[in-house]
């Protein structure tokens, strides 16, 4: 029984890891055009990182890999000034190329399209933001429409009728593991740690291990 209790503590400290929520620090990365769909503007990283603001025409990428899994959650703020645009979102992707229709991988939240989006692909229609609306936060299951393994996260601000005077900013952009793990910090602050599944089983074994120990007693 003394070996038995020894092992479930064993297994409590080895299996009960942190699965925190990974924050996008923009100032890690190098924003490159995504397929061909840039036209005009810029792009500007502020807020020691945190923040992205794109400006123009603009869908531009970072090399920053993500694993999306049926429980996966994506957390971001969104202020957008100026003409509304025509779409403003987030997609995954694991190649630079741009076809036509075939936007399944990515998530648009508001713009003058988005009645468009939400005719032809409703998976990727979640919201109604428009310019003026200020700054507001998202948190998307996106794990029940996107998952898999991809290489960049690209970020859309699309206005071809209006090549200038449109501006959004990404900010505290996240993908978490769950909605336990997807808490409302700030960028920057630390994520209250989670145990996997082997922790959470090892500590109910412990509790279990515990009861039935009282029982004898």
């Amino acid at each position: 029984m003394k070996f038995i209790k020894q092992a479930l503590i064993t297994a409590a400290l080895c299996f009960s890891s942190v699965a925190n929520a990974s924050f996008v620090n923009f100032d890690d990365y190098t924003f490159s055009s995504w397929g061909n769909q840039t036209k005009t503007g810029t792009q500007v990283v502020s807020d020691n990182g945190s923040t992205v603001t794109i400006s123009g025409n603009r869908w531009v990428d970072i090399l920053h890999g993500v694993t999306l899994t049926s429980s996966s959650i994506l957390k971001f703020t969104i202020e957008a000034t100026g003409l509304n645009a025509e779409l403003y979102g987030i997609g995954f992707e694991t190649d630079d190329t741009y076809t036509y229709g075939s936007i399944d991988n990515f998530v648009f939240v508001g713009g003058t399209q988005i009645a468009k989006i939400t005719r032809e692909n409703p998976l990727t229609a979640f919201g109604s933001y428009a310019s003026g609306d200020g700054a507001v936060d998202f948190t998307i299951d996106v794990g029940n429409y996107i998952t898999g393994l991809f290489d960049r996260m690209v970020f859309v601000l699309d206005n071809d009728k209006n090549q200038s005077g449109s501006f959004v900013s990404f900010s505290n952009v996240q993908v978490c593991d769950n909605a336990l793990v997807c808490q409302t910090l700030d960028f920057g602050s630390t994520p209250i740690p989670e145990p996997t599944h082997l922790g959470l089983l090892a500590m109910a074994l412990m509790v279990l291990y515990s009861s039935r120990r009282k029982k004898m007693i």
